[in-house]
């Protein structure tokens, strides 16, 4: 498949990259895939290595940023709102690429 010419395509491109260079980052993709949406407190509990809550909720905010994320809903949780996100069209092809590697 070749490369856009859309200048704003492939900063799109370049940053989805990005995204995969970070090891949390590529587990909270591989977490969501073929899962419901999960919040970053779901997505700890099924990574299962401790990772913080801080650190995972800034990596999926990113990742939502980057587009390979989609919100998808939140609820009141301990005083405070719990966001979830699954995977867009573009995270879902993005890790099934990762995965050829």
């Amino acid at each position: 498949m070749p490369l856009p010419d859309d200048p704003a395509q492939l900063d799109e491109v370049a940053g989805a990259f990005r995204a995969l260079g970070h090891p949390t980052r590529l587990r909270i993709l591989e977490a969501l895939h073929g899962e419901h949406a999960m919040s970053p407190s779901q997505l700890i509990r099924r990574m299962g290595d401790g990772a913080g809550l801080a650190n995972v909720a800034y990596h999926t905010r990113e990742l939502a940023a980057l587009g390979l994320l989609t919100p998808a809903g939140s609820r009141p949780a301990r005083g405070a709102l719990e966001h979830f996100y699954r995977l867009s069209a573009n995270g879902r092809k993005l890790i099934e690429l990762a995965g050829r590697l």
